[in-house]
């Protein structure tokens, strides 16, 4: 994964706790910006400059390093609700665990996405792929 688009993981997880939508941090951005673009940061398929990063953090209330992923640091977060809801067999004891999260985004370190694959009886890789496929839905 890029480190533009583990950025954009860490956007979206400081908006979402912030309880913030996208359209609410694109108002308050100054000047302000679309939701499409607060999306494609998100989702890392846009850089986001280093004035729009600060101006982006402060309006979620959170400090720049809060959000900048490290090379050690190799979670993968998805929003509880996708998770909890997704439709694969294989996933449901996943789901079942997610679910009491509400509208948390949980982070999954490399031995927890081994450990869930374990409890889930998939390959730990298989796994990853499932959440990166659901975290972007």
């Amino acid at each position: 994964m890029s480190f533009q688009a583990e950025l954009g993981q860490y956007l979206r997880m400081g908006r979402v706790q912030a309880l913030l939508s996208r359209e609410q941090v694109a108002e308050r951005m100054r000047p302000p910006v679309s939701p499409r673009t607060i999306a494609s940061w998100e989702v890392g398929s846009r850089a986001i400059s280093v004035a729009r990063l600060a101006d982006f953090c402060e309006v979620i209330g959170r400090p720049v390093a809060a959000v900048l992923p490290s090379k050690d640091d190799r979670t993968q977060v998805i929003h509880a609700p996708r998770l909890s809801r997704a439709a694969d067999p294989r996933l449901r004891p996943l789901a079942g665990w997610a679910a009491p999260y509400d509208n948390e985004l949980i982070r999954f370190t490399p031995e927890a996405i081994t450990q869930a694959a374990a409890l889930c009886g998939v390959e730990a890789a298989w796994l990853k792929r499932r959440l990166l496929n659901l975290q972007r839905r």
